[in-house]
């Protein structure tokens, strides 16, 4: 036997040897996931995310294993590593169904996503996330186009949207009109102060005035009575002084009305359908 055939013979059994390897593996992924799909059917999520992972780890550029393990961290609450392991999935060679799938439980996650960031008070988030989910169920009906609860789900999210600009126009609205009242109030104080210090000087100024006038009539009178041999009077000392004229200091206070905003009243909508 040369060398030749010797290598061909060697070349052939590794490709049996391969095959035979890739159909054990093939089979091994095939009962995990069977096996996880049977747990998060009875409700056993944290299981079945376990031999998901198993299976992953044996085939690990498998979309649909990333979409079951994603489906299966949504059930247990862990939003984003749901979101990261659908996205993971569309970057896989999917075949136009699953994909049209993919989109559609990538935007319900990212609706989750809004609903929690939107009771958490965090609405500028909460906007993006529904953006998102609105995008997801479009990219669904792209595929899909009569599917009807990506249609229905896409009209909740863009609800939502709007919901939430109106809320925050309103918001911004008061708080332009609050920042316009205290600039107001902070200015008028301003002009106060500026009232008071120019009455102030006035007032200082009118003091000194009379002094001045009043020391000038007591130099007079003396020179008066110094000239005069004959009289034996007392010098008059001349008017009297004026007593200090009343400050009046107006204190401003910052009494506007609060305004009143109305508490937003969330309108009663439905989950999104087809929820896993």
């Amino acid at each position: 036997m040369n060398a030749s055939t010797h290598k061909n013979i060697h070349t052939v059994w590794m490709i049996i040897i391969l095959a035979v390897l890739s159909s054990v593996f093939a089979d091994e992924v095939g009962a995990k996931n069977r096996k996880a799909n049977k747990l998060y059917s009875k409700g056993q999520y944290e299981e079945a995310l376990k031999l998901y992972d198993d299976a992953l780890l044996l085939e690990p550029s498998s979309g649909k294993l990333k979409m079951n393990k994603g489906s299966a961290l949504y059930r247990l609450g862990e939003l984003d590593e749901a979101e990261k392991s659908y996205q993971d999935a569309l970057a896989s060679q999917l075949n136009k169904k699953t994909t049209a799938d993919a989109h559609y439980n990538l935007g319900n996650i990212r609706y989750k996503q809004a609903e929690k960031l939107e009771s958490a008070g965090d609405a500028v988030s909460a906007r993006k996330k529904y953006t998102g989910a609105l995008e997801s169920y479009i990219n669904t009906l792209k595929l899909r186009p009569g599917d009807m609860d990506a249609k229905w789900n896409l009209q909740l999210a863009h609800q939502k949207i709007d919901m939430m600009k109106d809320m925050q126009d309103k918001n911004q609205n008061d708080n332009n009109k609050d920042d316009n009242q205290n600039q107001g109030d902070q200015n008028q104080q301003k002009d106060n102060q500026g009232d008071k210090d120019d009455k102030d000087n006035k007032d200082n100024k009118d003091n000194k005035d009379q002094q001045d006038n009043k020391d000038q009539s007591d130099n007079k009178d003396q020179q008066g009575n110094d000239n005069k041999d004959q009289q034996d009077k007392e010098p008059d000392k001349g008017d009297q002084k004026k007593e200090d004229a009343e400050r009046l200091i107006e204190q401003y206070a910052d009494d506007s009305d609060t305004l009143n905003k109305p508490k937003f009243q969330r309108v009663r909508i439905r989950q999104p359908e087809k929820d896993w």
